[in-house]
């Protein structure tokens, strides 16, 4: 029985220490010259931190090029970092992230779809001649290119390049060695029709102040504001803005981020179970038109509730003052159940009266009458919400609202429109 025993740990041992080492061997953090990653492969961190690849924002069919926060608590999700340049991959399985020379390239079923820039170097096209260099994926969440016989020569790297958020430790501003202007960018591009142009909200430093930046959104409303001292550091004389990391009181995955018309520093709170805001800026909905997020309505007192029908896409962040998410339907709209589903309600309007002007991005329909508006709104499911008035007819709202508002906008304008519409505006509601 003692020989038994003694066989069975034996053949345990080599067979656990070689899924260990083919682990380990397939989390890579580098790419070297003529290598690259494919499909669903991924770069990791050397301690684990993050993990580099093509993602999906979520039920979206396309994928892009970012990094994700690795371990975090399974109810946070996979908080998602995007590379400024926002490639569409259509094809997982035919998409690569290569190194050759001196630049990283984007490729999909072969072809071309984008190559990094190298520092000091104004040439467009593939880089003709090979160099001694090599991609690392660090800690930092940063994907920097350098030369392989100096590492301390950078010639590219992602914190140059960010989408709609900043990691501790990267800038916003001018980069003296790249002389890009670095600024965040959000598009919101869940939109279901072509008609629809998607929104736009942009942050960049503003140097006559300091610690000063410049938010704007579709190229209208424009609010300026203040980062803390405690947040980030001036640098080059108040060009750049450093985001500090491994301050004292700093979160869990604690990063800035940019939505739609508003920025906030969010870190993971484990004892609230939920991502919270330390820092947002606007901070009330009388100051900015998205505040409250879609279908959120700023009330007359100044504070955020849903429009009737639906709910905090997110409670737990919403009771504690981060409404960035809006709300979301109460019930699903008949047009919108799966086939073979039983919908036992009937779709119908809500009149919103009273409001501080209209809600954000309307598109002009043809149709004649308060009832013909009403009906080509119901003909669209993607229509939520109509208005009508006889001097500038029929106004549709599509997929979302934002700018529901009663009370007194303070500090910006109410959205533009291509005419005034007089009354009530009403919405679907299930």
């Amino acid at each position: 029985m003692e020989a038994v025993k003694r066989v069975c740990l034996l053949s345990r041992s080599p067979l656990a220490t070689f899924f260990f080492l083919v682990a380990a061997a397939f989390a890579r953090d580098t790419i070297l010259p003529g290598e690259g990653i494919y499909g669903n492969e991924t770069l990791v961190s050397r301690n684990g931190v993050f993990e580099l690849g093509f993602f999906s924002p979520g039920t979206d069919l396309y994928h892009f090029l970012g990094v994700r926060i690795r371990n975090m608590p399974r109810n946070a999700g996979t908080p998602k970092f995007w590379f400024g340049h926002r490639v569409y991959i259509s094809d997982l399985s035919s998409a690569a992230l290569q190194l050759f020379g001196d630049r990283l390239y984007i490729t999909e079923a072969g072809a071309y779809l984008w190559w990094s820039s190298v520092a000091g170097d104004d040439s467009d096209g593939p880089a003709p001649a090979p160099a001694s260099a090599v991609a690392v994926l660090l800690d930092s969440g940063n994907l920097v290119v350098r030369d392989q016989a100096n590492s301390s020569r950078v010639l590219w790297q992602s914190f140059d390049y960010p989408g709609d958020a900043l990691l501790p430790g990267a800038r916003l501003g001018l980069d003296g060695d790249t002389g890009n202007d670095v600024s965040l960018t959000y598009t919101n591009t869940n939109w279901f029709s072509a008609s629809a142009s998607a929104s736009t909200s942009s942050l960049s430093v503003d140097q006559r102040r300091r610690n000063g930046f410049v938010l704007a959104t579709d190229g209208w409303d424009v609010l300026r504001g203040t980062f803390p001292e405690w947040m980030v550091s001036s640098q080059d004389n108040g060009s750049s803005l450093l985001l500090l990391k491994n301050r004292p009181g700093a979160g869990m995955a604690e990063h800035l981020r940019l939505h739609l018309g508003q920025v906030s520093l969010r870190s993971w709170s484990s004892f609230a179970g939920c991502w919270v805001a330390r820092w947002t800026f606007p901070s009330d909905c009388k100051s900015s038109a998205f505040f409250c997020g879609r279908f959120g309505a700023c009330t007359s007192n100044g504070t955020c509730g849903c429009v009737h029908g639906f709910e905090p896409s997110k409670p737990s962040e919403w009771q504690r003052g981060y409404f960035v998410d809006g709300c979301s339907r109460s019930r699903p709209l008949r047009c919108t159940a799966d086939d073979g589903l039983t919908v036992e309600h009937e779709d119908s309007f809500v009149l919103l009266d009273n409001l501080r002007g209209h809600p954000c991005n309307s598109q002009n329909d043809t149709a004649e009458g308060d009832e013909g508006c009403r009906q080509a709104c119901l003909s669209k499911c993607y229509c939520v919400a109509y208005a009508y008035d006889d001097d500038s007819g029929c106004k549709l709202w599509y997929n979302y609202l934002y700018n529901v508002s009663f009370a007194a906008p303070r500090g910006y304008h109410s959205c533009k429109h291509a005419g005034a519409v007089a009354g009530g505006t009403a919405i679907s509601a299930a």
